[in-house]
């Protein structure tokens, strides 16, 4: 058996009408059941608080961030999460294969290099691993498609460290939106009202 059954794809209802793209870490057991990112906890603060800062008009503060994309039929807004695998081992049941486990703990060793700020020193394993060769794909192909320039948004440093190594090898400019924490950080609510 094979972790695929674990994967979340990405949220993109329509990648040409795509303003603002929003890079996440991986799914967990929310975003599992609803199979869509931004579907837990952290996502409705985010969609509480991005509605207080009097954004997204349209979105119900009850409900995650990905359940308004996805009830809204949004298509402004897009999600796409570095790894479409749970980078969390606690999300995996115990009885994993060796071969799954090594795969996760790989993962989990990827996610723990970035957020100790290791970039320069984790970034040339990551471009060449498969996560991160998959996330370049997908990433470059929602690009291609947008009809216009797209702001993105990394959130925590997993996402930053993703977007940093992606950004060296991307030939076009981007606009990325740097240096947001993970919205479950303490200072997230801070780092947001400090944009302008």
């Amino acid at each position: 058996m094979t972790l695929s059954k674990y994967k979340v794809g990405d949220l993109i209802i329509d990648a040409a009408s795509i303003k603002v793209l929003m890079i996440l870490e991986s799914p967990h057991s929310n975003e599992y059941v609803h199979g869509h990112p931004a579907a837990g906890e952290s996502a409705l603060e985010l969609a509480q608080l991005l509605k207080s800062q009097g954004y997204l008009h349209s979105f119900d503060n009850q409900f995650p961030v990905g359940c308004n994309i996805k009830t809204l039929n949004y298509k402004p807004l897009g999600i796409v999460n570095c790894s479409h695998l749970p980078m969390n081992p606690t999300f995996y049941p115990c009885t994993l294969s060796n071969d799954n486990l090594a795969q996760v703990n790989h993962l989990v060793d990827i996610k723990q290099g970035l957020s100790q700020s290791n970039l320069q020193k984790i970034a040339p394993n990551l471009s060449e691993s498969e996560v991160f060769k998959d996330f370049t794909k997908r990433l470059t192909q929602v690009l291609e498609q947008a009809a216009s320039d797209i702001i993105i948004v990394p959130c925590g440093d997993t996402a930053i460290g993703f977007i940093d190594v992606f950004k060296s090898s991307y030939k076009q400019p981007l606009k990325v939106l740097d240096g947001l924490p993970h919205p479950t950080e303490p200072d997230w609510h801070a780092k947001i009202n400090s944009i302008s």
